[in-house]
């Protein structure tokens, strides 16, 4: 009976429940391991970003153009820890320098001219390449899902802003004979003016992963996030981010 009881319990109730992290790293009685609950790395991201909105550009005090979408690229890197609270459940706190980029295109004021005693209408683009970065500190909690290492997480992504800047350009649509004054199709925008970036920032972030073992103590969890379009890029503007993640970190436990 008591054998019957016994099989019964690990079919139910899989030995990945009792340590902390999910993993046995016992390999042997004979090599015995203490599993810690508290684990320390370093991580990092790469994300594709989507930006959408209204963001101003102003020259000599007079607005030229709109961005209402752009797209762009971020990479971060930093440390991370996991408390686990439970064997399935953890606590997660990260700190990450990010690095971003992005770039908009919006059409310009139209103006008049005459070509050769011909009136015509100038078009124009603006191009806007945007720089900024953020000290980020991510707090959040894991679940394992179904006794296995595939894991959900959600979390808040708290940034700072410290540094940004940005070119603009304006670019000749039509006529093609047209050329401004030094005699380029292209030329920059030295009195343009932006509305400016959010010092402070708060993300929703979801997320989906694994954590996987590499040798006792030690495991990666890469994971896919999502970051939600709730935070105002703009201070000014209604400027807001949708950003696709992928993450790796690499955890070591402390004690």
């Amino acid at each position: 009976m008591k054998k019957l009881y016994s099989t019964l319990c690990l079919i139910f109730f899989p030995l990945s429940l009792v340590f902390p992290q999910g993993f046995d790293w016992e390999y042997s009685p004979r090599l015995p391991f203490s599993i810690p609950r508290v684990y320390f790395g370093i991580g990092g991201n790469t994300a594709k970003n989507y930006y959408n909105g209204s963001f101003s550009l102003f020259e000599n005090f007079y607005t030229c153009s709109k961005f209402t979408s752009g797209t762009g690229n971020s990479f971060a890197l930093g440390l991370k820890s996991e408390y686990w609270f439970k064997p399935n459940f953890a606590f997660a706190f990260t700190l990450l320098y990010q690095n971003s980029s992005a770039n908009f295109v919006a059409s310009g004021d139209s103006f008049p001219i005459l070509l050769k005693n011909i009136p015509k209408m100038v078009k124009v683009e603006n191009e806007l390449s945007l720089r900024y970065k953020y000290l980020l500190l991510d707090l959040g909690a894991k679940y394992h899902i179904a006794s296995t290492f595939f894991f959900i997480a959600a979390g808040l992504e708290f940034g700072v802003r410290f540094s940004s800047s940005f070119d603009i350009h304006e670019q000749v649509k039509s006529p093609p004979e047209f050329h401004f004054a030094d005699n380029t199709q292209r030329r920059k925008v030295i009195n343009g003016k932006l509305s400016d970036l959010a010092l402070f920032s708060v993300v929703p972030k979801i997320s989906l992963g694994y954590d996987a073992k590499i040798f006792p103590g030690l495991y990666a969890s890469p994971n896919f996030s999502l970051q939600l379009p709730v935070f105002n890029l703009s201070l000014e503007e209604n400027l807001k981010l949708f950003s696709l993640q992928l993450s790796i970190s690499f955890l070591y436990g402390i004690w």
